[in-house]
């Protein structure tokens, strides 16, 4: 025996020359290969909202025979058939764990909920394409198929299920990423893809067992025994496996390290069991997955587990070797492209006219039942998998093969296409006021044309438990009623009607929570949202269902699982379907004040940096939301907090200052009517500073300079000081720049808009506002308007009290631009990507050293200004 060369490329060793003895070199470059080729390919796809099953079929295709196979030499030095037995050793066992995901994602309980329309679409969208896949197998089999190692009736079985398939996991997927699990065209066609998924699963054993056995009395008995080792896996194995759960506490906190090795055990001793008696290895695990239970959250726990490594590694290895087996020069006739397209079209026909009449029968639109036809089409990776069952045990040939593998992939690329053309959000929006009982969403008319006086429509958009203090500290200000009912409670009938404010019946405030979740490539993402009590047993949630119980506020929750991408889009859609009248988002980026996860023992600390996720989240709400709704940006620096230190406080023992600086223009006109709203609180006062801009010199000018920086208690601290972290001056500049109203007309337009608004609930003394004792109106003018408000602040406002500015990006009469450029230059910059977010007011207040929460408000588009009277 010759020992193996220990000097590598150093003594001559080729990298690519498989190795028998040592095969890890070439098995690592073909693993990189094939990563590298699968993720490239995905992110181009992925634009074009194509599940990541395509980019894995079509790298697997390039890496093969019919691209870069072509290339002399290529597939001998880095896909050797003699390297090939242990990449098909991996992909297997990846393939039985993916099967075992695919099971666990299956829950039995959503199909017996929808049993009978379930039921109904899976049989006509297998009965309908399983008769037209015999046809077209009868066909194949005499013009192409006689090579086959298989006799013919098991040939064009095989055919009738490769047609009936439906992939349920690429499905659950696309359902989710169009956010249509929770209607009830996308909850029907998953639930029927469950149905189905199990059908086909069964009936493609059965091909199996057949085609393996040597005769039919063997293939009987063989049967007989997977039905046999089913019944002991569900009526043996998952009661024990229930217990154990219980026993380890795995239904409350996740799987245990013990509990995962003895699943994972479960799961390769049934692939064991199927494999010696005669079905693929791959039914073992499935059937371990449906046992899994659903409650508790054991089965979210256990995929989380493994499925990063099954997807990232396991099955792109599958996908290579199914490409390597597809070599599209095999398609070298008009003959052979004439049966690629029949077999597309009796593949989408068979499948959308079963399941579209079924779920028509079931007293849907035909346009939502066609849809759900559409989606019953998609193949996908499970039809990857039969068809490689099939060529394996010689059921089809490599040119039948390429066929089937063609039709699988036009299938599932034209789904999310046919399905949003066919069912677009507005037939969705439609559909959901046609079922109960409207055409347009209560209140709806010209509100579109008025600002709104009261903001008792709100939408909280929550994806952080960390945001959740300062959003309820925010709507606590808005609904006064528990404060002023425990106030009464305590002075036990004494009156006092001067401390508080007359709550109007109609006061009252609706919040609908958006809780976003970000759809990732896990299939654990999907299956949160597709199991209908996750929003009930979610903790940020329930949390914030109890706020509203204690404080008199309606809560509607609402849980949303979407790609980061569509986060801004979602949030604009949901404003429009609660008819919200102001949006609220909380700010992650600098500036803002957290808890360090990381570090218990540190404390609150401020954000330094914003990054480009969140900046571009909150432009595209500011963009897309206020076509629908007005919206404000929430910085929380300790909102009703007098110490990051002393966090006991509540909104009952603390009175809240409000600070608004009005420069003019819409954005200002909605942030004074919100302020005024907050009067409502009994322990809120508010300073409202005007400031005309002045073009000479005037007694209010301020310079800021670095010696007024302040502490993150509200101290002035000087200049040397050890405790100055100002973020550094950032080199690039935003170049967004605010709608400045050239016109003289419109200039006027605006001018008049704020005098009117000023003049009615603040600058006539007759109104219940204007006479209010606690609002403050100051009106100065100022040739440097931005750097006095700043200055201004510091002395009203702390770190418990709140700074409500207009965000001035929208039909503004002067600019802030170069004023903020020279506040820059002299305290420090937050970063390019904070002031084109938040714009150059908040960026303003934030380098200037202001130690108050931030609420940065953008009007509605399209308002006109029609004013109603405040008082």
């Amino acid at each position: 025996m010759v020992a193996t060369e220990q000097g590598g490329v150093l003594s001559g060793a080729v990298p690519t020359h498989y190795n028998e003895s040592d095969p890890i070199t070439l098995f690592i470059i073909q693993v990189i290969l094939i990563i590298f080729f699968t993720r490239i390919l995905h992110f181009g796809l992925s634009r074009f909202r194509q599940p990541r099953v395509i980019s894995e079929i079509i790298g697997g295709i390039i890496l093969g025979p019919s691209v870069l196979g072509r290339i002399p030499g290529f597939n001998d030095a880095i896909f050797p058939k003699a390297s090939r037995a242990n990449l098909n050793l991996l992909s297997t066992l990846g393939l039985i764990l993916y099967l075992f995901i695919v099971g666990v994602e299956l829950n039995p309980k959503a199909l017996i909920k929808n049993a009978r329309v379930a039921l109904t679409i899976s049989a006509a969208g297998i009965a309908l394409p399983f008769a037209l896949g015999i046809g077209v197998g009868y066909g194949l089999y005499h013009a192409m198929g006689n090579d086959s190692q298989t006799t013919f009736s098991s040939f064009i079985l095989f055919i009738g299920v490769a047609m009936s398939i439906t992939a349920f996991p690429v499905l659950a997927r696309i359902l989710s990423e169009l956010q249509l699990l929770r209607t009830p065209v996308g909850s029907t066609a998953l639930t029927a893809g469950v149905g189905d998924d199990v059908a086909a699963w069964v009936l493609l054993a059965l091909v199996v067992t057949i085609v393996n056995a040597s005769n039919s009395l063997i293939a009987l008995y063989v049967f007989l025994l997977a039905i046999a080792w089913t019944l002991v896996v569900i009526f043996v194995i998952r009661p024990i496996l229930l217990k154990l759960i219980v026993k380890t506490g795995s239904n409350d906190n996740g799987p245990t390290v013990m509990m995962v090795v003895i699943t994972l055990s479960i799961v390769l001793i049934s692939a064991f069991v199927t494999n010696v008696i005669g079905v693929h290895a791959i039914f073992g695990g499935f059937l371990v997955g449906v046992i899994i239970p659903h409650e508790g959250g054991f089965a979210v726990g256990i995929t989380e587990k493994i499925e990063d490594l099954v997807n990232v590694l396991f099955l792109p290895i599958y996908f290579a070797l199914s490409g390597i087996k597809t070599q599209i020069g095999l398609l070298n006739d008009g003959a052979s492209w004439g049966w690629v397209i029949l077999v597309i079209i009796v593949a989408m026909v068979g499948k959308i006219t079963g399941a579209t009449l079924a779920a028509r029968l079931n007293k849907l639109a035909w346009r939502e039942s066609l849809t759900i036809g559409v989606f019953m089409s998609c193949k996908g990776l499970v039809e990857l998998i039969v068809l490689n069952l099939g060529y394996d045990a010689g059921v089809i040939n490599g040119k039948i093969f390429v066929i089937m593998v063609a039709m699988a992939l036009v299938t599932t690329i034209l789904t999310t296409p046919l399905a949003t053309w066919l069912y677009p959000h507005e037939y969705q929006r439609k559909m959901e006021l046609k079922r109960i009982g409207h055409l347009e969403p209560e209140g709806t008319g010209d509100r579109t044309d008025e600002i709104s006086t009261k903001k008792n429509r709100l939408l909280i958009v929550l994806n952080k438990v960390e945001y959740l203090p300062p959003m309820m500290m925010l709507v606590q200000l808005l609904q006064p009623l528990s404060a002023i009912v425990r106030k009464q409670v305590e002075e036990k009938g004494e009156n006092e009607k001067t401390a508080t404010v007359q709550t109007q019946p109609n006061a009252s405030i609706t919040v609908h929570v958006l809780r976003l979740i970000e759809l990732t490539q896990r299939i654990s993402t999907v299956m949160k949202i597709s199991e209908t009590e996750e929003t009930l047993h979610d903790p940020i949630m329930n949390l914030f269902r109890s706020f509203g119980q204690l404080n008199f506020v309606k809560v509607k929750a609402n849980l949303a699982v979407v790609a980061q991408q569509d986060f801004a889009q979602h949030v604009a859609e949901r404003a429009e379907d609660t008819d919200a009248n102001l949006v609220i988002v909380p700010w992650g980026g600098a500036g803002s004040v957290i808890d360090d996860q990381s570090n218990p023992f540190v404390g609150p600390r401020e954000k330094k940096e914003t990054s480009p996720q969140v900046a571009s989240f909150t432009q595209e709400v500011f963009s897309e939301a206020t076509i629908r709704a007005n919206v404000g940006v929430f910085v929380d620096r300790g909102l009703g907090v007098s110490s990051l230190n002393q966090k006991e406080s509540s909104i009952t023992s603390i009175s809240v200052r409000v600070f608004l600086p009005f420069f003019g223009g819409i954005d200002d006109r909605e942030a004074l009517t919100f302020v005024i709203q907050l009067l409502d609180h009994p322990n809120v006062s508010v300073d409202v500073l005007r400031i005309i801009k002045s073009s000479e010199p005037t007694e209010h000018d301020t310079i800021l300079k670095n010696n007024t920086l302040m502490t993150e208690t509200g101290d002035k601290i000087p200049e040397d000081s050890e405790d100055v972290q100002r973020p550094p001056l950032a080199h690039k500049i935003s170049s967004a720049s605010a709608h400045i109203l050239h016109s003289n007309d419109e200039r006027k337009a605006s001018d008049d808009a704020d005098e009117e608004l000023l003049k009615q609930v603040l600058k006539s003394r007759t109104g219940v506002v204007a006479s209010n004792a606690r609002i403050n109106y100051t009106e100065i003018s100022s040739s440097t308007p931005l750097q006095t408000a700043v200055n201004r602040a510091k002395d009203i406002v702390s770190r418990k009290d709140l700074i409500v500015v207009g965000r001035g990006r929208n039909d503004v009469t002067f600019s802030h631009k170069a004023e903020s450029l020279d506040i820059l230059k002299n305290l420090g910059d937050y970063g390019s990507d904070t002031r084109k977010s938040l714009g150059d007011i908040a960026q303003a207040f934030l380098s200037g050293g202001t130690a108050a929460s931030i609420l940065v408000l953008q009007a509605k588009k399209n308002t006109n200004s029609k004013l109603k009277e405040i008082a």
